[in-house]
């Protein structure tokens, strides 16, 4: 037997042409999980980044609701001297009831460097020393003595504007590390700009490349069926040429974005399906080219890899809400959820006609907020409890509006399978799931996104439930802090 003859037989043989199938599969998804977990990470880092700033806006506006109050305080005082009408004293004790709350927030956020808190307690005894000089006034006044020389002296002035000096230097150094922490986010998002480009190109060139050699190997093996091999390579010709072209277009395109983090999801949006679609593609190819000559392992395989690819279009749809609902325009406007709520849960319906589900919604629920982003809101919520809820008969979700402290707080309720409230604290983190894959579907982002838009609301939420017994998410939806 020639050397030629048995050069075709060893590629022929069964075992190397599984071992061949099994690379040809297990490269492309090792490539494209190191490239989901780089894209990942760098995305989590600007979400940090975000935080960060957020942090130091906060901290800011508590500055600002500190300042109002000292004024609050000042200009009662000066009013009750100057009037003697007692409805003056009215901003001067309800700003003294405030004072400890807000200077205790404000120190809260402000006490991560030791400078920070020697300027709250510099802040805490000037305020006291202002206290001193408006409590000899109002003593005075009230005793029929001179309280007007008190004022004119200036002392309770002097004070005052100490007391606005020193909050203006607090003021100024945090607005000094908010642009120092978006510099930052700048140079950070442009490296992974730069850097996602680079290897999403390299991931790229190096698919095509296996694929290429992959067809000659198994071209050179199957003289037999060498028409239908030549058509296929024809066709993975064909879909390599559109993939570097989608490649280099993609990567002119990450080149030529800008800066903003809205952009670079975008890019990173387009370029992940690419080849998830090439890989999808791909692997449909050889389950209805190679089916009958595949193993039920490499049949196994194969399923496993369109799972996997579907699996990741949905984390990257995800990922990119979150993102937009970080980083979107928010628009105030009258919003009335209960219709919203409605719409959700009819399609719901719609999906699955089949399902026994008692909807109660409380009538004329109305909320000042954005539209678009409180329905996303409520789609992740009932969306939730419709899917907790498909593995009992009888299954219950409701909305309704509850009332504590004169604040209103909105309820989504069902009966489903519940959850540990030991593990509550993590239920809002990203990639957080309480139940198994295997039971209920999901990405773990959609209470993330949730928490995101009721903060960007000036809300709050919480979670209570028990393993078996159903839950309830509580929040609150108040305009946003600019």
């Amino acid at each position: 037997m020639s050397t030629t003859s048995h050069h075709e037989l060893s590629l022929t043989d069964p075992r190397r042409f599984r071992r061949l199938l099994l690379r040809a599969i297990l490269l492309p998804v090792g490539l494209l999980l190191v490239l989901a977990g780089i894209l990942m990470w760098t995305v989590g880092g600007l979400i940090q980044a975000q935080e960060k700033a957020r942090h130091y806006q906060e901290a800011l506006t508590r500055l600002e609701r500190v300042r109002q109050l000292f004024i609050d305080r000042e200009t009662g005082v000066r009013g009750y001297l100057l009037a003697g009408e007692p409805v003056f004293l009215e901003p001067y004790q309800a700003a003294g009831q405030r004072l400890p709350l807000a200077l205790a927030q404000l120190e809260q956020g402000l006490a991560s460097e030791p400078e920070q808190r020697a300027w709250m307690q510099e802040v805490r005894g000037r305020w006291r020393e202002w206290e001193q000089v408006a409590d000899e006034q109002l003593s005075r006044f009230h005793q029929g003595g001179d309280w007007l020389s008190l004022v004119r002296s200036g002392e309770g002035k002097a004070r005052m504007d100490a007391l606005r000096s020193t909050l203006d230097t607090i003021g100024a150094e945090e607005l000094q590390r908010a642009t120092l922490q978006g510099l930052e986010a700048e140079r950070a998002g442009r490296s992974v700009l730069i850097a996602g480009g680079l290897w999403t190109l390299a991931v790229g060139v190096l698919l095509a490349w296996l694929s290429r050699r992959q067809l000659l190997a198994l071209a050179r093996g199957y003289d037999a069926s060498l028409a239908q091999v030549r058509a296929q390579a024809d066709a993975l010709r064909a879909s390599e040429a559109r993939l570097e072209s989608r490649v280099a277009q993609r990567t002119l395109e990450l080149t030529a974005a800008n800066k903003e983090l809205e952009s670079f999801s975008y890019s990173v949006s387009h370029d992940l399906r690419s080849p998830l679609r090439a890989i999808d593609g791909f692997a449909q190819a050889l389950r209805e080219d190679e089916g009958e000559r595949l193993s039920p392992e490499g049949l196994r395989l194969l399923t496993r890899l369109q799972a996997a690819a579907t699996r990741m279009g949905q984390l990257i749809d995800d990922l990119l809400q979150l993102s937009r609902v970080t980083r979107a325009e928010l628009r105030r406007e009258p919003v009335d959820l209960s219709a919203i709520a409605a719409s959700v849960l009819q399609e719901l319906r719609q999906r699955e006609p089949g399902r026994d589900v008692t909807c109660s919604l409380q009538p004329g629920l109305t909320a000042r907020g954005d539209a678009r982003l409180l329905r996303v809101l409520l789609e992740n919520l009932l969306g939730n409890a419709w899917k907790f809820t498909s593995k009992r008969s009888g299954a219950l979700i409701e909305l309704c509006a509850e009332t504590a402290d004169g604040v209103t707080h909105y309820a989504v309720r069902d009966n489903g399978v519940g959850f540990d409230m030991a593990y509550a604290g993590k239920l809002f983190s990203p990639f957080q799931r309480m139940h198994k894959p295997s039971e209920f579907p999901g990405t773990g982002i959609g209470l993330a996104t949730v928490q995101r838009i009721v903060h960007r609301h000036g809300g709050d939420i919480s979670a209570q439930a028990t393993p078996g017994g159903g839950a309830t998410f509580r929040f609150t939806l108040q305009e946003a802090l600019a």
